[in-house]
């Protein structure tokens, strides 16, 4: 290394580790140090950390998923020098380095560069956010809106305020390069709520962004084009609300719900049309409803719900119908209201029942099950779910619904932990969660934490103490990155039965880990 620069380096390590005895994060430091020092951002927390370039190249390399990464300094200079020289350096590159600097990916590069990246690279420089790997860094906790309770936060407006609207500009600005182009895109973006809006919108062509533009303004008639655009958008969303969240997804889902509302009531449309569009309504009903109820805003989550199943009787759609009251089961069951949740499970099952789909059966039978468990200890909950897999794996070749995208056996399969802890056999629950979590992939974050959860639960059960900490703290790492209310209480819940335990030093260290995620004890 120059001299002039190593200078430099031990410097901004003597600041930096000034700075942390402060409990500055890393994204602080950088920022400061952004005042002194005009160099890229890869640079800029290569100085907060103190680091030289052979330890984050040697870091690097020991993070590559791969482990096939061979990044030599030489190279790894030239991505620091982007773009004023040197090279760019690949989304997944970026990615890895969000992880070595604890922050995210999106810090580590400049408006110019971001622009610069195509659809599915912003996508993944996007997702990758590490910061819970700073000891110092605390991640912002608000609740849910809900009617008479102190101390919520509620979910931004639909219309965004001055500030949000600026934001959206520069991100705008990011996006797109073309000035007409950026002016239609911002237009979206603020009918779809805002910033989130823009991971969805940047997988649109730009005459399709015209389309649902037009769709918007009241300007034409829907057509079954611009229809297939608004379900695109829909299945998209669901992927946003598994990798990150309800939060971001929210705001998006229900400006949609609400246009898609003005235009059943103010366009005009064939019988036809009108049906796919009123699927579509439901489906946004269906996913806001499934937010709220994520965030634990159980009123909201209602209401949609019930909204949903106005739509489905129109329809004249048993399976949606079916749908709907089995999420609503499953939401009294969390609420700890077996009664409601009894009432809307015989209901879906009756729904199901009638539509003649198996697929919606399988699903549908899969919450009765979970009742059923949570009532009942006679094994008819696992006889329930044996039918429901069975049928899931006799349907797969079916015609299927659009709202089932994400049935298979092996999702169905996974509610026999819970009717298997209910019915008492810790043995086969653990047996059936380590098959479970060996077949789950990365994108499953919300599902496989909620397993880790149910494992740390048979453990508590058979007193291994030890082991159930290590596993709520794996699970409590998707809190992080995923804004789960329901996710956090359950984390919270599991915990709270390692009470007789607390002075366990396993449980201690468990106790401040969670604290550093924000999450109380």
């Amino acid at each position: 290394m120059p001299g002039e620069g190593y200078r430099i380096l031990l410097g901004c390590r003597r600041r930096s580790e000034a700075l942390r005895a402060c409990r500055l994060t890393f994204d602080q430091i950088a920022g400061v140090f952004a005042l002194d020092h005009q160099v890229s951002p890869l640079r800029l927390y290569r100085y907060a950390h103190g680091r030289t370039a052979g330890d984050v190249v040697a870091a690097y390399n020991d993070l590559d998923p791969a482990g096939t990464a061979t990044l030599r300094a030489a190279r790894f200079y030239d991505y620091e020098a982007w773009p004023q020289a040197g090279r760019r350096p690949g989304a997944g590159a970026v990615a890895i380095f969000a992880r070595v600097y604890q922050t995210t990916a999106r810090r580590l590069v400049t408006d110019e560069v971001y622009a610069s990246y195509g659809v599915r690279d912003r996508d993944l420089i996007d997702r990758a956010d590490h910061r819970h790997l700073d000891p110092h860094y605390r991640r912002e906790v608000s609740a849910p809106a809900i009617a008479g309770t102190k101390g919520t936060k509620a979910l931004p407006p639909l219309v965004p305020a001055p500030t949000l609207c600026a934001d959206l500009l520069r991100a705008v600005g990011a996006e797109e390069a073309d000035v007409k182009r950026r002016e239609l895109l911002f237009e979206l973006a603020l009918v779809l709520g805002g910033t989130p809006a823009l991971g969805l919108l940047r997988h649109l062509t730009p005459p399709e962004r015209e389309r649902l533009a037009a769709a918007a303004r009241h300007r034409g008639p829907i057509d079954a084009a611009t229809i297939d655009v608004l379900e695109r958008l829909t299945a998209r969303l669901w992927a946003m609300d598994e990798a990150s969240g309800p939060r971001q997804v929210l705001p998006v889902a229900e400006a949609k719900r609400a246009m898609v509302d003005d235009i059943l009531k103010r366009g005009s449309l064939t019988p036809a049309l009108r049906e796919r569009l009123l699927r579509v309504y439901w489906s946004l009903c269906h996913m806001t409803g499934w937010c709220y109820y994520d965030l634990t805003d159980y009123m909201s989550a209602t209401r949609r719900y019930q909204e949903g199943l106005a739509a489905g009787y129109e329809l004249g759609a048993p399976a949606l119908l079916a749908h709907l009251h089995g999420l609503m089961a499953d939401m009294a069951i969390f609420q700890g209201k077996p009664t409601m949740a009894i009432d809307h499970a015989f209901a879906a099952e009756g729904w199901a029942k009638n539509s003649g789909n198996a697929l919606q059966q399988a699903a549908t039978f899969s919450i009765v099950a979970r009742v059923l468990s949570n009532t009942r200890r006679d094994g008819e909950g696992l006889r329930m779910l044996d039918r429901a897999v069975r049928l899931a794996d006799s349907s797969r070749n079916g015609a299927e619904l659009r709202h089932l995208f994400w049935l298979e056996p092996d999702r169905i399969a996974r509610h026999a932990v819970f009717c298997l802890i209910k019915a008492g056999q810790f043995d086969r629950a653990m047996a059936e969660v380590e098959q479970r979590l060996a077949k789950m992939g990365a994108g499953s974050v919300r599902v496989k934490s909620i397993l880790q959860l149910e494992y740390a639960t048979v453990l508590i059960k058979k007193q291994e103490i030890p082991a159930a900490a290590t596993m709520i703290d794996k699970a409590a790492q998707a809190v992080v990155g995923h804004s789960s209310t329901r996710l956090v209480h359950s984390v919270r819940q599991t915990r709270a039965r390692l009470t007789p335990w607390e002075g366990n030093k396993y449980v201690q260290d468990l106790d401040e880990r969670l604290r550093s995620l924000t999450i109380p004890v």
